[in-house]
């Protein structure tokens, strides 16, 4: 059990500073409907962010099913805390792109 809260700590780890070290760009949402306006990445991750941002996605889809749960999101604050905006698709669950539109944008 200590394992796996290390384990999360360090996915956790991983999504901050993978959106720290990306270049953002302001975006101005000001009089948008966050709910109808999809969300964007403030800019394109590097082939190793992104690879950080996979292995962080594969280690939270505890099930390998190739999508996250609300449950398995639950321990990614960053994420939990912008499901419903992430969830583009409003399927319940989030893909790896959607994952990583929300890693980049946690910061």
């Amino acid at each position: 059990m200590k394992a796996r809260l290390q384990r999360w700590r360090l996915t956790s780890a991983v999504l901050v500073l993978a959106s720290l070290g990306c270049a953002a760009t302001a975006q101005d949402l000001a009089g948008r409907d966050l709910q109808t306006t999809p969300v964007k990445m403030k800019a394109e991750p590097s082939a190793r962010e992104r690879m950080a941002m996979e292995a962080a996605f594969a280690r939270a889809d505890v099930n390998n099913d190739g999508k996250l749960s609300r449950a398995e999101a639950a321990h990614l604050p960053a994420i939990e805390a912008r499901f419903d905006e992430l969830d583009t698709n409003h399927d319940g669950f989030l893909s790896v792109d959607e994952f990583i539109i929300g890693a980049m944008n946690a910061a």
